[in-house]
């Protein structure tokens, strides 16, 4: 049975928008370029893929961030969204909770869950072509903050201050952004993490 958590984290709705001049089909994944693709997405008027609709799709392009970036703005965009959302709550607390249960949101869940959720609505020969973040400029010229103010130096260092377990979901999503370049089926991407990471991928799944 799915949890409310469940429903949050791995949402029955995926996305893909089609960037024709590029000959991409990028996948929408919260922290990676996702505000700045939905504003180009409405301005340019181009299309989106969503759930079974993606099945028809013989490539999906898959923008890997640094995940040590990536979850550090992941945990400040929760936050600000809670305290803008819900001014009455405890902002101290809500950092306490963010830190000690690791995933309670989709802005710094995993990419590799994020990829798991994509794979329910992937043929098993639909070829996820993974890139690097940092190439993402390439595809869209608008850049968005999404009204969130980038963390100081003090929330990085009290967000990481013996927060030691948060390394294995980090290399989790390292392993994704070495294999930039390359491209998969889900099933292979899975053989992959098996073969070379087994220690990795056996605690993960389970709790996937």
């Amino acid at each position: 049975m799915r949890t409310a958590l469940d429903t949050e984290l791995f949402p029955d709705l995926c996305e893909v928008v089609e960037i024709p001049l590029h000959n991409q089909w990028v996948y929408l994944i919260q922290k990676n370029g996702n505000s700045s693709l939905r504003f180009q997405q409405k301005r340019d008027n181009l299309a989106v893929f969503t759930n079974d609709e993606i099945r028809a799709l013989d490539y999906v392009d898959v923008y890997i961030r640094n995940p040590r970036a990536r979850y550090v703005s992941g945990v400040n965009t929760y936050l600000q969204h809670l305290q803008r959302d819900h001014p009455e709550l405890d902002l101290s607390t809500a950092f306490w909770f963010a830190k000690k249960y690791k995933f309670l949101n989709t802005h710094y869940l995993p990419q590799f869950h994020w990829l798991a959720n994509l794979a329910r609505y992937l043929r098993s020969d639909t070829k996820i072509r993974i890139r690097d973040f940092r190439d993402f400029s390439s595809i869209t010229d608008f850049k968005s903050r999404a009204e969130i103010t980038p963390p100081g130096q003090d929330f990085v260092t009290m967000l990481l201050k013996d927060n030691h377990s948060i390394e294995l979901w980090l290399y989790l999503d390292q392993i994704l952004l070495d294999l930039a370049g390359s491209m998969f089926t889900w099933d292979e991407l899975l053989e992959y993490y098996q073969c070379n990471h087994k220690d990795i991928i056996e605690h993960v799944l389970p709790k996937t």
